[in-house]
């Protein structure tokens, strides 16, 4: 299980957490079992409000704060806020982030930067703005959620895919960017998990009249259908992470797939060397 894996990145409950978007889902559960076990965490979520009121915890080691990921100014403040009460973090998992369902073709700019802005560059926000102090310290654990979409595709969720794709090649690299310092980095690829993510993490904008009608109808009602029905300290701490095993499966599918492709296409690959 996810928090459970988390929890061996740290030998005891002197370590300080960060999680973003802990209002609902993933974060949510990790944040009450981190409280309940003790750990200091400050956890972020847009609204301070709604953080509150979705983690009813009253405790000095879980100080709730406002910030979105997409403002640097916010995500600087967060971690100021939390180091100024804990003295140091140790451990950041980076896992705010939506699915916006839409063809391709009609997803608006607007709408696909939103969802960059978010998945993408607030997490980017906070690898940037953390680091020094991990460096520092001369130790540290980023967790960074990805997804079984950044293996996979599927109708809809292209651009979604495209920000988890991009966030799997930045923890990666970041792994043996930060190696040296004495930090860990884990890319967290989860399947579909029974969270709130097809509940209200995620928004469709099917235009009236689509000629994509097929794939919304087909598609729209394959995600729906998987909300509710999800099948539900180390030395050298995981750098991949896969969550369920729709997700290992899928991901060994693909891997497969590709071997079997490249076998294929070998021959007429040597055509073009020099």
């Amino acid at each position: 299980m996810f928090i459970n894996e988390v929890k061996k990145s740290v030998a005891n409950n002197e370590k300080v957490w960060l999680v973003t978007g802990c209002s609902k889902g993933l974060g949510k559960a990790l944040v009450e079992e981190l409280i309940a076990q003790g750990y200091p965490v400050a956890g972020t979520s847009r609204s301070k409000e709604s953080l509150e009121k979705s983690i009813d915890a009253k405790s000095d080691i879980f100080p709730p704060l406002s910030m979105n990921v997409k403002d640097e100014a916010d995500v600087k403040d967060a971690i100021a806020l939390t180091t100024e009460k804990f003295g140091r973090i140790d451990v950041v998992v980076n896992n705010a982030g939506f699915t916006h369902l839409v063809a391709i073709e009609e997803m608006s700019d607007e709408d696909a930067r939103e969802e960059f802005d978010i998945n993408v560059f607030g997490t980017l926000n906070m690898i940037r703005n953390v680091l020094p102090q991990m460096r520092t310290q001369g130790s540290g654990h980023i967790f960074i959620v990805s997804s079984l979409g950044a293996y996979n595709v599927g109708p809809l969720s292209g651009i979604y895919c495209a920000t988890k794709h991009a966030v799997k090649a930045i923890s990666e690299t970041l792994a043996q960017d930060v190696k040296e310092f004495g930090i860990h980095v884990t890319d967290v690829k989860p399947g579909f998990m029974r969270t709130e993510f097809f509940g209200s993490s995620y928004k469709t904008t099917a235009p009236k009249g689509s000629p994509y009608k097929h794939l919304y109808d087909e598609n729209i009602g394959f995600y729906m259908g998987q909300n509710g029905n999800q099948a539900g300290e180390m030395d050298e701490p995981y750098e991949s992470l896969p969550m369920g095993t729709d997700c290992c499966d899928g991901i060994r599918g693909i891997c497969e797939g590709t071997v079997k492709l490249m076998d294929e296409m070998r021959s007429v690959a040597g055509t073009t060397n020099f």
